[in-house]
């Protein structure tokens, strides 16, 4: 779902493993006066009151389900008049090993309830990126936070990214901070939600799988036009 924000006058429109979660509860404060209080220290905790969010019995503890900040598919989105749009969008692959970091592996299975589902499907729980990359498709078929966090740009953006009178790069920041100031009128706060940590895991790929990547980021680098380079990121690859 886009989120319209108030004190910018803008809708932000979000993408998984690009900045979202930091910038949505930027986005509340500047529009409640106030941050947001859903993260808890206790996450099993947290996981309890999501399952009852989503039966209606709790009140939702995770920005991305708040009403007016959940993830949803661009053409549920809608722009009042007078508001401008804006976007904060990343290189395709650096999302897509993003995701294998952060959202991969055994503790985030685990954490969802998904290894039996995991392991009966005989995918390694704790998968290399190669084979994440050999096994996209299963993987995304069996674990939500998968296929939420690998989702293609057009099912965030819609099919034209000349929609938007501003897209940001993650790689560049600093454009973004200095146009969202200068429309707030102050200095645009960031904070950051999500702070993934040193990986050790194995993420060397083979000329096969550099092509399978290529082949299932390959839209999104269509999309985004001249903002990224697929070549560049295939010598990167290889390298």
């Amino acid at each position: 779902m886009a989120v319209i924000s108030r004190a910018l006058k803008a809708v932000y429109f979000d993408i998984t493993k690009v900045g979202s979660s930091s910038l949505k509860e930027t986005l509340w404060e500047l529009d409640h006066g106030a941050p947001f209080k859903g993260r808890g220290v206790r996450r099993v905790v947290n996981n309890l009151r999501w399952r009852l969010a989503a039966a209606k019995l709790m009140q939702p503890r995770n920005i991305h389900e708040q009403e007016g900040y959940r993830t949803q598919i661009f053409s549920l989105s809608k722009v009042p008049e007078g508001y401008i749009t804006f976007t904060l969008v990343r290189d395709p692959v650096a999302r897509m090993k993003s995701a294998w970091k952060d959202k991969i592996h055994r503790n985030q299975f685990r954490w969802r309830a998904e290894e039996m589902d995991i392991e009966n499907e005989g995918l390694p729980l704790d998968p290399t990126f190669g084979e994440f990359i050999d096994h996209f498709h299963e993987y995304r078929a069996v674990s939500r936070p998968v296929r939420v966090h690998t989702t293609p740009y057009s099912w965030h953006l819609g099919e034209d990214i000349g929609f938007f009178d501003w897209a940001f790069r993650l790689e560049a920041l600093d454009e973004m901070h200095s146009r969202l100031s200068e429309r707030l009128g102050q200095p645009f706060p960031i904070h950051h939600a999500n702070k993934s940590g040193l990986s050790q895991r194995d993420d060397k790929l083979t000329r096969r799988q550099i092509d399978t990547l290529l082949q299932i980021t390959q839209a999104d680098y269509r999309l985004l036009g001249a903002m990224y380079d697929i070549n560049t990121a295939e010598n990167a690859l290889a390298a």
